[in-house]
């Protein structure tokens, strides 16, 4: 409340300044920051998407490979030539077959360029080499392997081979186990099919967009295929995306690490089929350039906006606030007594016509000051006197809400307050001419006279109103109670300095509406109701009214004769309903 208060006191100008920064600006801003943001993971989302169809593409490419050599692995199984190769003890015969098997291998090695160089070895210690000449190298821990699964096809990891000359390759290797078809428990001999890695590497590479590295690696983190030689049989360097994707048996794994202050996200696939696994590797801050343009447009579109919202502001202030300002300058020429006070109007908008009026009115109030004033004063007495006879209560009860309403706008507001509760009390006692009010109302005209009469008593009076929440919407004759509380506060007390308590009390008893009004003065100095009744003019005038409202089932009662206090109580039929046509009737007014 006080901050609204604050706010109302400031220029128009700070008000706009203030409500286009909170309602222009730093929406706008905030609107920008979030647009940028969410764009920024849309492409991050976007680039992790495409980095996963690549993996798909170079794990399709792959497989496809892997499948052709299996293929060819598949073949050599039911070859009659390879099969009569491997079973024969007679080197005529094993070169005849040899040449058969060569033009066989020769051309899948042409074919195929990622194909290094395919062995046969019967187990007799027969061995035929096709394509890279050999050297010296052990791949008996791989045969070994291969040996054991007796005919399903075994991959090995990458390793490094030497040919004749000494020169070295990166390679993996199919080998597999040949057997009888006649006895599948008999072993002929083994194949082993070797694939460049490197060769075999290109062969699957798609366009890497994006992608800072791939990796193909096999369950245990080691690298078998890469654009690097040197890394080619050697583990993984990150050992937290190892482990990943050792937990992730078999399925796809995301994760996200930071190195050298750089943020990456590496995105793994295993290849079908295998124990491979393909590993893409994203740095976030190259995929955050691709929104540069979209930062830049959004930083551009701020800028514009904020041009044009100060513009509009500084348009507002020169065509309307300005000229608000200087109405408000001349209105306090006028305040002050100075009747020359002008403004100058050059438009017909709102602003211009209030020009138009004021100026108008500061004619017609000069006018009045030097041509009638005088007469007005000669005439004000009896015309104070004539509109004093005039007046009537709706005028009165209009007038006082308008004062209230001035006293609330000049920030008066104990002033207001009180006009505002003495407005009450003139709404609740006109209650549009009719005689019924209910009790709520009664009672609340009470509450307002009770405190105004404690504003002037101050600690001296203390009062308590109680009502059952049943009959509040009761029916009683308007002003009923206060002349009962009024002959308290003027006779009860006239001797007696002490502090005054007063207390209303208002419940249903046998469907009959009873109202106790008790003090703590003097009381009556009478035992006979009717005495008093005859010497107090209140008494009299509510019995008066009961009797013609209700009949002899309402009463007015003294219920303590006794000093000191007194207690009065109003009784009369309980009723939310009523016919005023009948009312009147009876003559209650």
């Amino acid at each position: 409340m006080k901050n609204m208060l604050f706010f109302s006191r400031w220029n128009l100008q700070w008000k706009f300044l203030f409500l286009f920064l909170l309602l222009v600006l730093l929406p706008m801003l905030a609107f920008s920051i979030f647009i940028y943001n969410q764009a920024n993971k849309a492409v991050q989302v976007q680039a992790v998407n495409n980095v996963k169809s690549h993996l798909e593409k170079m794990n399709q490419n792959l497989l496809t490979a892997l499948q052709d050599i299996e293929d060819i692995s598949a073949y050599m199984i039911y070859s009659e030539d390879i099969r009569s190769f491997l079973q024969s003890s007679n080197p005529v015969d094993s070169n005849l077959y040899s040449k058969r098997i060569n033009g066989f291998a020769v051309f899948h090695l042409t074919s195929k360029p990622y194909l290094n160089s395919i062995s046969l070895q019967n187990f007799s210690g027969s061995q035929m080499d096709i394509g890279t000449n050999l050297g010296e190298n052990d791949e008996s821990k791989w045969r070994n392997k291969a040996e054991m699964l007796k005919g399903k096809i075994f991959w090995s990891d990458a390793y490094s081979i030497k040919d004749q000359w000494g020169r070295e390759n990166k390679v993996i290797t199919l080998y597999r186990v040949i057997n009888d078809l006649n006895d599948f428990t008999s072993a002929l001999g083994m194949v082993a099919i070797r694939l460049d890695a490197e060769k075999l590497y290109r062969k699957m590479e798609p366009d890497f967009q994006n992608i800072e590295e791939i990796y193909v690696l096999n369950r245990n983190g080691d690298v078998i295929l890469h654009s690097n030689p040197k890394l080619i049989g050697h583990p993984y360097p990150k050992d937290s995306i190892a482990t990943a994707i050792q937990k992730g048996k078999g399925s796809s794994v995301s994760l996200d690490f930071k190195e050298n202050k750089v943020n990456y996200t590496a995105v793994a696939g295993p290849i079908e089929g295998t124990n491979m696994v393909v590993l893409g590797i994203v740095n976030k801050e190259n995929v955050a350039q691709g929104i540069s343009s979209i930062q830049e447009s959004i930083l551009i579109m701020m800028v514009v906006l904020t041009t044009l919202g100060l513009l509009a502001l500084l348009g507002f202030y020169q065509f309307n606030i300005k000229r608000i300002k200087i109405l408000a300058n001349q209105t306090k020429q006028v305040e002050k007594g100075d009747f020359t006070a002008k403004v100058s109007v050059k438009s017909g908008d709102e602003i211009g016509l209030l020009g138009l009026r004021f100026n108008k009115m500061v004619e017609r109030l000069k006018h009045l000051v030097e041509n009638e004033y005088q007469m007005e004063i000669r005439n004000r007495e009896s015309e104070l006197k004539l509109l004093q006879s005039q007046i009537n209560p709706h005028f009165l009860y209009n007038t006082l809400d308008m004062i209230r309403w001035t006293a609330r706008l000049e920030s008066a507001g104990e002033t207001s307050k009180l006009i505002e509760q003495l407005s009450k009390m003139f709404r609740i006692s006109l209650n549009r001419g009719k005689p019924w009010i209910t009790l709520k109302d009664e009672l609340t005209y009470n509450q307002i006279y009770l405190e105004f009469q404690k504003r002037r008593l101050g600690d001296k009076l203390k009062f308590t109103i109680y009502c059952d929440y049943r009959v509040l919407e009761s029916f009683v004759l308007k002003q009923m109670i206060q002349p009962l509380i009024e002959n308290s506060l003027q006779h009860g007390f006239e001797n007696k300095r002490i502090v005054r308590h007063i207390y209303i009390r208002s419940y249903l008893e046998h469907d009959m509406l009873i109202i106790d009004v008790i003090d703590n003065g003097e009381g009556f100095n009478t035992n006979h109701f009717n005495d008093a009744i005859k010497t107090g003019f209140a008494l009299q005038n509510i019995h008066s009214r009961l009797q013609t409202a209700f009949g002899k089932s309402a009463n007015i009662t003294i219920k303590q004769k006794n000093s000191p206090g007194a207690w009065i109580r109003i009784t009369h039929p309980y009723t939310e309903s009523l016919l005023e046509n009948d009312m009147e009737v009876k003559g209650v007014k």
